[in-house]
């Protein structure tokens, strides 16, 4: 009966590590524009076809960071992060984007947390959001 217990808490210790380790969603990475354009942006929305300097679709270029800082400027709103463009276009289920591929959720949730706490400074806006 003691050998049983045991092995069920020892069952349930390891199941519990392995969801933990399976559902880590810890962010580590830097909320900054230079690592938002450089890390996210550029790899997945600048190819010469959609947002590159080259193309500008939209009026967008992401493929360098001296390009994307007025992009962007346009498309973030730090006073209603959920309801920039950016972070609409990424998240909507109808011509989401970038089209090919959805950015994997923890690049999402970065570049909200971005806009929610770095943005308005990264990108120079002095927008005065109410409290």
């Amino acid at each position: 009966m003691v050998r049983a217990m045991v092995r069920l808490a020892l069952a349930v210790s390891v199941a519990a590590v392995a969801v933990t380790a399976c559902t880590q969603t810890d962010n580590d990475r830097p909320a900054t524009v230079e690592y938002i354009t450089e890390a996210i942006l550029q790899p997945s929305c600048a190819q010469d076809v959609c947002h590159s300097s080259y193309r500008r679709e939209k009026g967008y270029a992401f493929d360098t960071l001296e390009v994307a800082r007025p992009s962007l400027m346009g498309i973030v709103n730090p006073c209603e992060p959920d309801q920039s463009l950016l972070y609409t276009v990424l998240t909507r289920r109808i011509k989401r984007m970038p089209y090919d591929a959805p950015l994997p959720q923890k690049d999402i949730d970065l570049i909200l947390l971005w806009i929610q706490k770095n943005a308005n400074e990264d990108l120079n806006l002095q927008v005065q959001c109410p409290r």
